[in-house]
């Protein structure tokens, strides 16, 4: 059974009679990276800021592990770490002193536990440098150890890429997936399309505080998202129209000196190169092409366009 360590049922919010976000609900799965992807400006923060208890909710509830943040704020919270927009971190002290400093108001966190996270981010060489001589990638990655010193089994990071550079961003994704791994369930938000395809399980697409649907990163192989480009050297056209012949049943398309087929069965692919072949026509290469992250998003938030035509499959 797929235990959930976060959900949102019918989550809204209203400021000024202006919706902010409407009737949200999903649900996270433990030991997964959750990401909430969308334009600036569709809701992504507000909802952050709703599950942790920055700011009220209109309607709706969420439960963490099982505890509603309505009624029982504080034990909902027991196991949560979070970041909302930049890492909260004193400059004139030392990383260590930041940490020392946060564990104070946290029960339970022990020494050991302390060089453990300092260990888990890769800080150990400047930990007792003061912050104000961090880069913001190893600002980003001492906040990360702050929201983990209590062990949270939820941590809610929002744009937690935002100023990294290449390096940065590759080691904070090492970083959330050995968590993920260990049993952490991980809500990312962001706007930037190629890294959440690179960094989460799933994602839950927003637009205007509307969920559009829930993507499965790892399940992208549907037959509808695959296409096979053939390279081929000669005529074109002709090769075109010997596969629409003995292949009816195929959308085949063309494009420069490729012939491009929709399909996702590996048969129907070494059958369709064999065609072409005893045609004699010469195949010089054979791609398999699904659709990005960046392509779906796109075609399903209908580039900024109403999204209440549009389904939403909840992948639960």
């Amino acid at each position: 059974m797929t235990t959930h360590t976060l959900e949102l049922k019918n989550l809204s919010k209203k400021i000024k009679n202006k919706t902010i976000v409407d009737d949200l609900s999903f649900s996270v799965r433990e030991g997964e990276i959750f990401g909430l992807l969308g334009p600036n400006g569709a809701g992504k923060t507000t909802t952050i800021r709703m599950i942790v208890g920055l700011i009220s909710i209109t309607d709706g509830d969420v439960f963490i592990n099982g505890d509603n943040i309505r009624g029982n704020y504080e034990k909902a919270m027991e196991r949560v770490g979070a970041i909302v927009e930049n890492p909260q971190l004193y400059d004139y002290m030392s990383g260590y002193k930041n940490l020392m400093q946060y564990a104070r108001i946290m029960p339970g966190v022990t020494q050991e536990r302390i060089d453990e996270v300092i260990q888990l981010v890769d800080l150990e060489y400047a930990i007792h440098d003061k912050v104000k001589t961090y880069s913001l990638g190893m600002r980003q990655r001492l906040g990360v150890a702050q929201a983990l010193l209590h062990k949270p089994n939820v941590l809610i990071l929002d744009e937690p890429t935002n100023g990294l550079d290449p390096q940065g961003i590759y080691d904070l994704r090492n970083y959330l997936r050995l968590l993920a791994n260990n049993g952490t369930s991980v809500v990312v938000s962001s706007h930037m399309l190629a890294e959440m395809q690179l960094m989460c399980d799933r994602v839950a697409i927003i637009q205007h505080g509307k969920l559009v649907r829930i993507d499965e990163i790892s399940n992208q192989e549907e037959e509808a998202d695959v296409k096979v480009h053939f390279q081929v050297e000669g005529d074109l056209l002709q090769a075109k129209k010997i596969l629409a012949e003995l292949n009816p049943e195929l959308v085949i398309e063309d494009f420069g000196k490729e012939i491009i087929v929709q399909t996702a069965d590996m048969k129907t692919i070494a059958e369709l190169n064999k065609q072409l072949v005893l045609a004699g026509i010469l195949v010089v290469g054979i791609q398999r092409k699904t659709k990005t992250l960046e392509e779906r998003f796109l075609e399903m938030t209908k580039k900024g366009g109403d999204v209440s035509e549009v389904a939403v499959p909840v992948n639960e």
